[in-house]
């Protein structure tokens, strides 16, 4: 049986199914608890190929293969993923670097401690102005209205230095039916 650690990330304690071990003198952890460092954990079957992402960083790794991309650059990894007693295993030195953390082990305690930096924070793009809805023509058999009334123009609107005006929000009430008896 490989020696167990205790994996902490940011400061958390992980307790996953199976705990990570120590092999040939790396750290290997269960690819499940990988969703703790990571955004995105996948394995393809077909090309048996691991790929752990986060933020704008990637690794892909090969089971049984020290090959790896890393952040799309071709490079080796010492000790390729494995499987143990049916769990896929991959090193975490090297996964948490290629994510830009850091991993310390702590030898005393038997403890992995990974520390990853925040994750950039995507430039928010408010969602567009509301569009006008056309109202239906008039039906033959319904009769027209005998005047529209026009509306008030907003106060916010002489506030603003647009060229163009903006539609007011619609203001017809809706029917509702309470789902409740």
């Amino acid at each position: 049986m490989l020696p167990a650690v205790q994996l902490v990330v940011d400061g958390r304690l992980i307790q996953g199914i199976e705990q990570p071990r120590i092999l040939a003198g790396s750290v290997i952890v269960p690819l499940d608890d990988m969703r703790f460092v990571a955004q995105r954990v996948w394995y393809r079957a077909e090309d048996r190929s691991i790929t752990i992402q986060r933020g704008d960083r990637q690794i892909v790794l090969f089971v049984g293969s020290r090959d790896a991309w890393i952040n799309g650059n071709p490079g080796t990894v010492r000790l390729p993923p494995l499987r143990i007693a049916g769990q896929l295993y991959v090193p975490l030195a090297v996964c948490g670097q290629a994510l830009g953390g850091r991993v310390d082990y702590q030898g005393a305690g038997r403890t992995v401690a990974v520390t990853l930096p925040p994750l950039a924070l995507t430039r928010f793009t408010p969602p567009p102005l509301p569009f006008a809805v056309p109202t239906p023509l008039p039906s033959a058999t319904a009769p027209a209205p005998a005047s529209t009334p026009t509306p008030a123009p907003s106060p916010m609107a002489s506030a603003r230095n647009d060229a163009a005006p903006r539609p007011e929000p619609r203001r017809t009430p809706l029917p509702v039916t309470p789902s409740w008896p």
